[in-house]
C-alpha cells in the first residue's frame, strides 16, 4: 500500500470518527465518561482474563513437540508461564500501536520466546499461534450468527447477510485449517517466484526456506500428533473472546442499559467484525466507532451510546497498550544462564 493510499485510509477513517463524535454530542460523551469513568477498571481486569487465555494457547503450540521429561510422559514446559504472559501482552500491546496490518507484535514475540526454544521453534510457534488466534477468532463469529439470528429484527437485507457471513466464515475456518496441511507453506514458498506481484522477493524468501520447512513441520505435527493441543489452544482463544465480550456488558450497564450477556454478544461481535474488515483503517479510526453505532441501532439501543462505547473500550486499550510497553522490559530479557529448555 503507497504512501498515498495510507493517508488517504487514515484521512477517511478521520472523517467517519469525527462525524460519529459530532452525531453522539461530544458534550454528552464526556458527561457520560466523567459520571461512569469507573467501568474502566473492570474491563481492564476483563481482558487480563483474555490475555491468559491466549498465553495458555500460545503455550499449547509451544509446548507442541517438545522435548518429554525422563521421569514421566509429560512434557517439560518450555518457557515460564508469567514470563510467555509478559511476551503476549507485550506483542499485542505492540500490534495495536502499529498503524497499519497489526503484526508488528510478532517479531518482538519471536525474538523474546527464541532465548528459550531457538529461533525455528519461536517461528514456528508464532505462526501457529496467528493461525489459531485466528481460527479462533472465526469460530467465535460463527457462534455470533445464531444468536444475532434471535437478536436482531428479521428484515430481508440482515438474513441474507447473516446467511453470506455464516458461509464466508466457514470458508475462512476451512482454508485456515489448510494451513496446517504438511506441505502447505513450502508449497506457497514454490509458488512465490510465479506470481508477477511477489516474484522479486522469491531470492530473499528462499534464503528462509530450513526456516519456513520447520514451521511446515511443526504446524502439520499439531495436526498430526499433537491435535489434543491444537483443540486446546482453539477452546482457549474461543474461551477468551467469550470472555472480552463481558466488556460490552459492563460497559452498557455503566450507561444504564439493563442489557443481557447475548445482546452484549452481539455488539462485540459485530464491532469486531466490523473492525476486521477495515484492517488497513490506522488505529481502527472510525471502524470502531461505525460498527457500534450501526449495531447499536440495529438491537434497538440509542446509537450514540455506541460511539461511547467505543470510547471506553479505547481507554481499557490504553491502558493495556501502556502496560504491555512497560512488560517488554520484563518479556525482552534474556532468560538465566541455569534454565532448562
Amino acid at each position: 500500500m503507497s504512501r498515498r493510499v495510507r493517508l488517504l485510509v487514515f484521512a477517511g477513517g478521520a472523517v467517519v470518527f469525527a462525524g460519529l463524535l459530532y452525531r453522539a454530542g461530544v458534550d454528552g460523551l464526556l458527561r457520560n465518561l466523567r459520571s461512569t469513568g469507573w467501568v474502566v477498571g473492570p474491563i481492564v481486569g476483563v481482558w487480563g482474563l483474555v490475555y491468559l487465555t491466549n498465553t495458555i494457547a500460545w503455550e499449547e503450540l509451544l509446548l507442541a513437540g517438545a522435548p518429554r521429561s525422563r521421569e514421566a510422559s509429560t512434557t517439560r514446559r518450555v518457557i515460564p508461564f508469567w514470563r510467555a504472559f509478559a511476551i503476549s501482552v507485550s506483542s499485542f500491546a505492540i500490534n495495536y500501536v502499529t498503524p497499519f496490518v497489526a503484526l508488528g507484535g510478532e517479531p518482538f514475540r519471536v525474538a523474546a520466546a527464541k532465548e528459550w526454544v531457538g529461533t525455528d521453534r519461536a517461528a514456528a510457534s508464532v505462526v501457529s499461534f496467528r493461525a489459531v488466534h485466528t481460527l479462533g477468532q472465526v469460530l467465535f463469529w460463527l457462534i455470533a450468527v445464531p444468536v444475532a439470528w434471535v437478536l436482531l429484527p428479521h428484515t430481508t437485507i440482515i438474513d441474507i447477510v447473516l446467511v453470506v457471513t455464516a458461509l464466508v466464515l466457514i470458508g475462512v475456518a476451512a482454508l485456515v485449517l489448510a494451513l496446517f496441511r504438511r506441505g502447505f507453506v513450502v508449497w506457497a514458498l514454490d509458488l512465490v517466484p510465479r506470481i508477477p506481484v511477489i516474484r522479486r522477493y522469491a531470492a530473499r524468501l528462499e534464503r528462509l526456506r530450513p526456516t519456513l520447512q520447520h514451521i511446515d513441520d511443526q504446524m502439520a505435527e499439531l495436526l498430526d500428533g499433537e491435535r489434543r493441543r491444537l483443540v486446546i489452544a482453539t477452546i482457549a482463544e474461543v474461551i477468551g473472546r467469550c470472555i472480552a465480550m463481558l466488556e460490552f456488558l459492563f460497559i452498557a450497564r455503566a450507561m444504564g442499559l439493563h442489557i443481557g450477556y447475548a445482546t452484549a454478544f452481539v455488539i462485540g461481535a459485530f464491532a469486531q467484525l466490523a473492525i476486521n474488515l477495515t484492517i488497513f483503517i490506522p488505529f481502527e479510526l472510525g471502524s470502531k466507532e461505525g460498527g457500534l453505532y450501526l449495531i447499536f441501532g440495529l438491537l434497538g439501543l440509542p446509537p450514540a451510546l455506541g460511539v461511547y462505547a467505543s470510547v471506553m473500550s479505547r481507554l481499557r486499550e490504553l491502558a493495556w497498550i501502556a502496560i504491555g510497553l512497560t512488560l517488554t522490559w520484563v518479556a525482552g530479557r534474556r532468560k538465566p544462564h541455569h534454565a532448562k529448555v
